[in-house]
């Protein structure tokens, strides 16, 4: 069977995610990494946990959440494009929840390196969620996942700051960082930036939120703070942070799982 070139699935597989029909269904609920070496990490708080394959950068692994239910960990790579695919192929595989899993910079000096984040809005930046409906504010995460994310904190026992992001097209002279020949043009950016009344600048959340909005598949964004750039901190070693945060994203996760997913053991062993 030839492969269309409008809409390119091939015997029930996608052109771009390593999953589809050659490989087991996925879970309801996704986790959204950027890094692809981020898919492995999350076999530290997943157990049984598997890769699936790998494609460009996109690794997709599974594993069971501590109560039983499996959840699905997938990169989108960096920025809006990638991000896009991958949420959009997620959902027509059946994946119902999305969560992006990732960093930011803090543009205040209340969010420490460090400091775990829940993104309840993303104002309009991106070039890849231009495309779809949504809020001219910026699309809000879903309240059913910010639920989720405050009672997963609450039950963890973690420190769980909500805040607004900024989604930015650019890591280098979009977020105000200055190049050879460009500084005033840098420090221009970043006064706009710092105008814009948000808490933080990040490259996915917003394709995340929208893309997603318009498929009708719930989504949020739970961020750690690499690097803040009022005080210029910058966190060197983030594993432990991510490993929190992953630990928190689990158990919302969790908590957003579909009751009637057929393949979850909730089986708790002693």
């Amino acid at each position: 069977m030839a492969r269309s070139a409008q809409d390119p699935w091939h015997r029930g597989a996608p052109p771009h995610l390593p999953a589809g029909a050659a490989t087991e269904a996925l879970p309801p609920v996704c986790l959204l990494p950027g890094d692809p070496a981020r898919v492995d990490l999350a076999a530290e708080v997943l157990d049984d946990f598997h890769v699936l394959g790998q494609n460009r950068e996109f690794r997709i692994g599974t594993g069971r959440a501590p109560g039983g239910r499996r959840i699905a960990v997938c990169s989108t790579g960096i920025g809006g494009p990638s991000t896009e695919i991958a949420v959009v192929e997620l959902a027509r595989l059946g994946v119902k929840t999305v969560l992006r899993t990732g960093g930011m910079g803090a543009l205040t000096d209340r969010i420490p390196a460090g400091t775990i984040c829940s993104a309840t809005r993303a104002l309009p930046g991106s070039g890849a969620a231009s495309y779809y409906p949504a809020d001219p504010a910026g699309p809000a995460a879903h309240p059913a996942v910010l639920t989720a994310l405050r009672r997963a904190a609450s039950e963890l026992d973690v420190l769980l700051t909500e805040i607004s992001v900024a989604t930015v097209d650019s890591y280098y002279l979009g977020q105000g960082r200055p190049l050879p020949g460009h500084e005033e043009r840098a420090a221009a950016r970043m006064n706009v930036l710092r105008g814009l009344g948000v808490d933080g600048l990040e490259m996915e959340t917003e394709t995340v939120l929208a893309v997603a909005g318009a498929l009708g598949v719930r989504a949020g964004a739970v961020l750690v703070a690499h690097a803040n750039r009022a005080t210029d901190g910058w966190l060197e070693d983030y594993r432990p942070a991510q490993l929190a945060m992953l630990r928190v994203a689990v158990c919302a996760a969790e908590l957003l799982s579909d009751d009637d997913d057929p393949q979850a053991d909730t089986t708790v062993t002693s």
